[in-house]
């Protein structure tokens, strides 16, 4: 895995909204034709769906959101591989756009149209906001010679390839971990990231088993941070104004460091709580460490390098490589993280943040190598 991460600057183009008439997909292969003349090899049959367009290869990415620490980082992995290839001639360029509205799924199923439209683009990678409003959108880019690949988060669309974490497990593991830490019992809160989006709905599923296993694990209470540190401390103090008597806290991707530090400015700790993977929760959980204080944390990375593993992979798609399906579930690749971060081996990934600097995480994608054995 690619680990190492550097700042990259990237322009984001915003857009406004542009709502197009949409149609039902299916059919044999055939040769499709976009506004521009370029034609591509079009089979919107199997599990994912055999699109290989002629010509110059131009990427269009949407975000689906933008603004926090883990989304501008997923950004700057996706450049990295973008400026790799278009340095290698294998893409023409590339074009991210972020939606105005984070997590909205209307306003990115016309930033989808706007790509299908778009004459130079011939393949789209989203970041889905929803697991199903999107999917008249992809079809008409997949009728219109368009290869659409998902990342991140799953989309029900068919024939696009989902390049996806196991949501679901990665919460889980962490939920896990606080249970044993509390010996099965204890009051919990819950930072969530974005009500209905689908890596949200996900880990709620692990939540919820977990609790399943450990009745005596109670939420006090629940509510959104929206994956934003700012908003999470803020949701946390807001809670504990009212709520005081809390053994663990549940929470996601790069929020973990605004709860802590809610605690902190109310002059209370949790027993055990969900760590972020990143420099600035791992540098207090070092001190409290040092200080001996009564603190347990986890911290497991959600590689914001998935958006360019997906880019990896549709390239090599869109060059005419076939997917080994024996490697895949379906039309989706789980990208199955390995690191888990406690007190014990603390050191290792502590000897990693120190060399980074801000709101870093630990980060991984496919190299081209490991991207390459996914294909036959």
């Amino acid at each position: 895995m690619k680990r190492k991460v550097v700042s990259v600057m990237c322009a984001v183009v915003m857009v406004a909204s542009l709502i197009v008439g949409c149609g039902s997909s299916g059919g044999k292969e055939e040769t499709k034709e976009s506004g521009d003349g370029a034609k591509a090899e079009v089979s919107l049959e199997g599990d994912i769906y055999k699109i290989i367009p002629e010509g110059d290869l131009v990427v269009g990415f949407s975000t689906g959101s933008s603004g926090t620490s883990w989304r501008d980082q997923m950004i700057d992995d996706f450049t990295i591989v973008a400026e790799e290839y278009k340095e290698a001639g294998r893409i023409k360029d590339y074009k991210i756009v972020n939606n105005t509205t984070n997590g909205d799924a209307t306003e990115q199923a016309n930033i989808i149209r706007d790509f299908t439209s778009d004459p130079e683009v011939n393949i789209i990678i989203v970041d889905a906001n929803d697991s199903t409003a999107l999917n008249e959108a992809i079809a008409d880019a997949q009728k219109a010679g368009k290869l659409v690949v998902i990342a991140d988060t799953g989309c029900d669309a068919p024939g696009a390839l989902n390049v996806v974490l196991d949501h679901t497990a990665w919460m889980t593991k962490n939920v896990e971990f606080v249970a044993e830490a509390l010996g099965g019992k204890g009051d919990l809160i819950y930072i969530n990231g974005l009500d209905g989006n689908p890596a949200d709905n996900a880990r709620q599923e692990g939540v919820d088993a977990v609790l399943k296993e450990n009745p005596d694990m109670k939420i006090l209470q629940k509510t959104s941070g929206g994956w934003d540190q700012t908003k999470a401390k803020e949701a946390c103090a807001q809670i504990l104004s009212t709520t005081q008597d809390v053994d663990g806290v549940l929470t996601q991707d790069g929020m973990a460091y605004g709860c802590l530090q809610a605690f902190q400015d109310a002059g209370m700790l949790p027993k055990v709580m969900i760590g972020d993977p990143g420099l600035s929760f791992f540098t207090e959980w070092k001190k409290l460490m040092d200080e001996g204080a009564d603190f347990q944390a986890c911290a497991q990375p959600n590689p914001p390098g998935v958006a360019a593993t997906a880019l990896r992979l549709a390239v090599n798609m869109a060059e005419g490589k076939e997917l080994d399906e024996s490697k895949l579930d379906g039309n989706t690749y789980s990208y199955i993280v390995g690191s888990f971060y406690t007190e014990e081996n603390f050191d290792e990934a502590w000897e990693i943040l120190q060399k980074e600097s801000g709101d870093y995480q630990l980060d991984e994608w496919l190299t081209e190598e490991e991207a390459l054995e996914l294909f036959k």
